[in-house]
């Protein structure tokens, strides 16, 4: 009795379905970036395997998180690497650029084979001159007549030796250009990278499906090697200001974004607080000591916004580093979103991606603080007219004229008034000399110390000019020390406010000039030291 026999085949394993998931959105912070994925794909009834390629290999794999909508459960995911060698992975423009390279190289070997045979030839020929004129030298004391040839023959050999330098010229020229066109090919070839070793990564979703047909799949995750910065540009009109603030962004993650929707975040999540360290505060005993009030002049940064913020020194969150701060928010994390879709490809470079303008009108003047610049300042103060605040940065000054300097801005919260400067007038200049006097009474002690500050101003353009000039005076804030302005010697006289600034409202004629004195007088007692 004939059987068959029963054949035991290996399962196979499921094929991966691809996900044609493209980055539809990326949130940028600190020093990352969130990047939102999103695809349809049809999916029967049961458990799939389905994978997303061309995926960033510097992704955090902790952070990866796959949703869908109803009726369709993520079981895991996962992120595959693999590496691939060989050129025929090269990307497209870089394999181009290879090959471009590898044309101009044998064009420069071809052109330094020419060049070496033009030096021979020209070699041979300044040897067959001197050839020439060894033999006439050799000839002429027996010859009864200069023979006409030799005169013919030495303007033959000029004439190529004339032809063979000024084609050695041509060729030198020629090869350095080429040789400098090749440079610059290597540098743009070396900012892609090893093109020859590609890490291909992969997102492998497992998901359960309970009713066939359409479900859309989204996926989020975090990849560093990226960043951005605000940055601003500032217009000046003759009645208004016209700001603009971008986003500098950098990428270098392995994929590129292209036409997403970019937000901004000052959110710093890898930002750890950690409880201030306890230490002993030890009393102990001492001696009576004879009372001494010691005292300091000290330099006192006025910590506000707006008009009168400080200037910009260093971080605000992110580091000390003076020349990429962090991003200073203002207390209060804030998300801002870029003014249209972007693209921007995975190769480190700066990326400028417009967030929001407005025009507001502005009060133009001019002010000169001689204490620290001799120049007189044109300065415009403006609003912030804007929803959003304004964010720390670097801010680009441009006029009529178009651009004239660059500066910094700090924190400017919305409706809030802030000035810019715009750099010195070069026709107004102001000259400082301080004196100092120090008296002190035999029989009280008291100490009195008179300060004399002369500026001398100069207008030397053709028209009259109208500015604020600007001098402070120390704030006492103890009452054994007093400083008042001595009213006499202070030419024209003058007030300070609160934080001891004192003006003027000067008006200089055309070629004119000006001399305003400050004089104040600091007063202490007699067991004040450190003055």
């Amino acid at each position: 009795m004939a059987t068959n026999p029963i054949r035991v085949e290996a399962p196979t394993a499921a094929p991966h379905l691809v996900l044609d998931a493209p980055i539809r959105r990326v949130t940028l912070l600190e020093d990352r970036a969130q990047v939102f994925r999103a695809g349809v794909l049809k999916l029967i009834a049961g458990s799939h395997r389905v994978k997303v390629v061309n995926v960033s290999p510097v992704i955090a794999d902790r952070s990866v998180v796959a949703r869908s909508a109803k009726g369709v459960r993520v079981d895991e995911t996962r992120v595959v690497r693999q590496w691939r060698i060989g050129s025929s992975e090269k990307p497209a423009d870089a394999a181009k650029l290879a090959e471009e390279m590898a044309k101009l190289q044998s064009e420069i070997g071809y052109k330094n084979l020419l060049l070496q045979l033009s030096f021979e030839k020209l070699g041979s020929v300044d040897e067959a001159a001197d050839l020439l004129v060894q033999g006439i030298n050799r000839d002429l004391p027996y010859a009864k007549q200069f023979e006409a040839s030799w005169e013919g023959d030495l303007a033959l050999l000029q004439k190529q030796a004339r032809e063979s330098e000024a084609g050695l010229r041509d060729a030198r020229l020629e090869l350095r250009e080429q040789v400098s066109k090749l440079e610059a090919m290597r540098i743009r070839l070396a900012a892609t990278g090893r093109i020859d070793h590609v890490l291909a990564t992969e997102l492998e979703v497992e998901v359960t499906v309970e009713g066939g047909g359409d479900h859309e799949l989204t996926i989020e995750y975090m990849v560093p090697c990226a960043l951005w910065r605000p940055i601003h540009r500032a217009t000046l009109s003759k009645t208004e200001t016209r700001f603009e603030c971008e986003g500098a962004v950098w990428q270098r993650t392995g994929e590129d974004w292209v036409d997403v929707d970019l937000s901004f975040s000052t959110a710093r999540s890898t930002q750890r607080s950690e409880p201030p360290v306890m230490t002993d505060d030890w009393i102990r005993v001492q001696k009576k000591q004879e009372k001494k009030t010691v005292v300091g002049v000290r330099e006192e940064e006025i910590a506000t916004t707006g008009e009168d913020q400080k200037p910009m020194a260093g971080s605000s969150g992110g580091g000390g580093n003076p020349d990429l701060p962090g991003v200073d928010d203002g207390g209060e994390t804030r998300r801002l979103g870029a003014a249209r879709k972007a693209t921007i490809p995975s190769d480190g470079r700066l990326y400028r991606i417009p967030i929001f303008a407005f025009d507001s009108p502005a009060e133009i003047d001019r002010v000169a603080r001689p204490e620290r610049s001799p120049l007189v300042h044109l300065r415009s103060r403006q609003v912030n007219a804007s929803k959003q605040p304004l964010l720390a940065g670097p801010l680009e000054l441009l006029r009529d004229s178009g651009y004239v300097g660059r500066g910094e801005i700090e924190y400017v919260a919305p409706g809030e008034k802030f000035a810019i400067g715009w750099g010195g007038e070069e026709a107004l200049r102001v000259k400082r000399e301080h004196r100092t006097h120090r008296e002190t009474a035999k029989l009280s002690g008291k100490q009195t110390i008179t300060h004399t500050v002369d500026l001398f101003l100069s207008n030397l353009g053709e028209t009259a000019a109208t500015f604020r000039l600007e001098e402070r005076i120390p704030v006492s804030e103890i009452e054994k020390v007093s400083v008042t302005i001595d009213e006499k010697g202070t030419s024209p006289r003058a007030a300070a406010d609160d934080q001891g600034i004192v003006g003027w409202l000067i008006n200089l004629p055309a070629k004119g000039t000006q001399k305003v004195t400050l004089v104040y007088v600091l007063v202490a007692s007699s067991d004040v030291q450190g003055l």
